[in-house]
């Protein structure tokens, strides 16, 4: 693991909030530095990304509007009022596949510790529409540090008795501390153990997201499976295959609430980011570029080859 929040960072603004406070005290040993605004740190470009992934700093700050977001062609949307938010920036996981590291110059984590202005904002879109999907996982893996930073469970009380779907996609495993919450959506991240050993650097293993996915069945939660990205490895279809048969031989379909699934996808932008500054060969299969997005030339077959090993259950496909 690398030598992570050794430097965390301070936005003066927020330096004596309660909840800043309490998470310093978890850092007995890191170098505090104060800053006066989070982009002064995180936003240079002459910053490696690459570089800090072996030891990440912690940024804590206080966001500005807008603080959620509408859907983009990339996101599975589970629903027409489908939103995300980001109370974090950047993740400590480090799959090669991750578009974060071609949309940020930096690699550090970002907190923002304003949960009221978030709540605020998030509120007034409910209020309106009577019903929210709100992904709060997408530009991070908010359960991967929650022992850490307990904000799942600090937007759990926030939904709680509305009619907002939370959803938490991860890869972690850190579902302990969760009672049931029938607005609550798991979204567990599940691929081959090849190919989480190759590109899904510091996450757990599958057998271990298996037996979260478990924990939280037996809790009354009905969890999302996520086949997604499916990568193009060397004989995927056995992989996969063999993958897929594993995952519901050991976990009963009718337990969980549907699939979600895709092939790998990313802007071109990010992409050509990317595969400047890694080495991995995720990036070298023959891929088509449509609309600004990179994709594989036989996406539709990977499609259909994985649509054939699914259960007959709700999915979501992109």
């Amino acid at each position: 693991m690398n030598l992570r929040f050794s430097h965390i960072y301070v936005e003066k603004r927020v330096l004596n909030d309660s909840y800043v406070q309490k998470i310093l005290t978890k850092f007995k040993g890191a170098e505090i530095i104060e800053i006066n605004h989070y982009k002064d740190r995180f936003n240079p470009y002459y910053q490696s990304f690459r570089a800090q992934k072996q030891a990440q700093s912690l940024i804590l700050a206080k966001k500005e509007a807008p603080f959620i977001y509408g859907a983009s062609e990339l996101i599975q949307k589970q629903d027409k009022n489908f939103f995300y938010t980001t109370p974090m920036l950047n993740c400590i996981y480090d799959c090669h596949y991750c578009f974060l590291q071609g949309m940020y110059p930096s690699s550090n984590l970002v907190l923002f510790v304003n949960f009221e202005d978030f709540f605020d904002e998030v509120e007034k879109v409910y209020k309106n529409l009577g019903n929210m999907f709100l992904s709060i996982s997408y530009d991070t893996d908010i359960l991967a540090v929650e022992n850490l930073f307990g904000v799942a469970k600090i937007w759990a009380d926030f939904v709680k008795n509305k009619d907002i779907k939370l959803e938490l996609r991860t890869k972690a495993v850190n579902v302990d501390g969760f009672e049931y919450q029938k607005n609550i959506v798991f979204a567990f991240s599940l691929s081959p153990e090849i190919v989480i050993e190759k590109y899904e650097k510091y996450t757990p293993k599958l057998d271990s997201r298996i037996k979260a996915i478990k924990k939280v069945i037996n809790k009354g939660f009905r969890p999302v499976i996520v086949f997604d990205p499916i990568i193009k490895v060397p004989n995927y279809k056995k992989v996969y295959e063999e993958f897929i048969k594993k995952i519901f031989r050991e976990i009963d379909y009718k337990d969980i609430e549907s699939i979600v699934y895709g092939t790998f996808r990313m802007n071109s932008t990010q992409f050509k980011i990317i595969k400047k500054q890694l080495l991995s060969d995720i990036y070298y299969y023959p891929y088509s570029v449509k609309n600004g997005i990179v994709e594989y030339k036989d996406k539709e077959e990977i499609i259909k080859f994985i649509e054939s090993l699914l259960p007959n259950i709700k999915k979501f496909k992109v």
